[in-house]
């Protein structure tokens, strides 16, 4: 039971449990056998190095302060020493390498602790790079899925807009996605799937998801485009970006079909799993 409760603990949590018992040991050691020479109050730098690395220059430290007591306590109890006998240039000295220690080590583990934050964050927006369009800065396909698969964890509502234009060239599908990365802000993602446009908007109800297709609309007409939005809405519409993709795809059809836009191929435009 104790070993599946130490599992539980974080990292952190188990150095400093170990630290604890590093401490109890060389104390105890320096109360049974501690003469001088034998070396055993080295062992509480284990201690120290341990709740440095697990905090940072000033829990550090507070270790050092505490093996220093510690020592002078079992000289205390294991030699019957008096606290005149005990405090002095050498329990003095002690302290001071105790605190140096646990400072330095804390620093730089907060220093180390803090890079590796930086290049995690770095890294973060590299990826977040890989996922867009060069010349048009939209989401890729993998930056969709990824973007819908991050508002589903947050079990967040949002709506899911699908639409294409009646100019299908590349240069007028590049056009019309700045046109929307412009016209919305927040948390709003513009992508572009084959040659479909693909929005990830903020909604709260299936009504206001579909108020948003139609002010996309607006807003591509006012740039000169000509455009036609399927929406879905999560939770409703599905949980998953196929799911979603495929509600809004068949939306995008049914209206399309009731304006007199069809095309002589089928139009919906499905996410496929990746092949293997």
């Amino acid at each position: 039971m104790l070993v599946d409760r130490l599992r539980r603990l974080s990292v952190p949590r188990r150095m400093e449990a170990f630290a604890l018992l590093v401490y109890l040991l060389v104390f105890v050691l320096l109360v049974e056998d501690g003469q001088p020479g034998l070396g055993l109050g080295q062992g509480f730098y284990l201690a120290i190095v341990l709740v440095a690395l697990a905090g940072g220059p000033w829990t550090g430290a507070a270790a050092g302060v505490l093996a220093a007591v510690l020592f002078a306590g079992a000289e205390l109890v294991g030699h019957e020493a008096t606290l005149r006998h005990v405090w002095g240039p050498p329990l003095e000295i002690r302290l001071g390498w105790y605190v140096l220690a646990g400072t330095a080590v804390g620093y730089f583990a907060r220093r180390v602790r803090h890079l590796l934050a930086q290049s995690l964050h770095v890294l973060d927006d590299l990826l977040g790079l890989a996922r867009r369009e060069v010349t048009s800065g939209a989401l890729t396909r993998e930056g969709f899925e990824a973007r819908i698969a991050d508002r589903a964890l947050r079990r967040w509502p949002f709506a899911v807009l699908v639409g294409t234009l009646a100019a299908h060239s590349d240069g007028a599908l590049r056009t019309a996605l700045g046109a929307i990365a412009n016209g919305f802000a927040g948390e709003d993602e513009v992508a572009r799937v084959e040659d479909r446009i693909a929005v990830v908007a903020s909604a709260t109800s299936a009504e206001e998801a579909q108020e948003r297709a139609a002010e996309i609309e607006r807003v591509l007409d006012a740039a000169g485009f000509r455009a036609t939005f399927g929406w879905a809405f999560h939770p409703q519409d599905g949980a998953g970006a196929l799911a979603l993709f495929g509600r809004a795809s068949e939306r995008l059809q049914a209206r399309r079909h009731a304006l007199g836009e069809d095309e002589p191929a089928a139009i919906v435009t499905e996410l496929r799993p990746r092949s293997a």
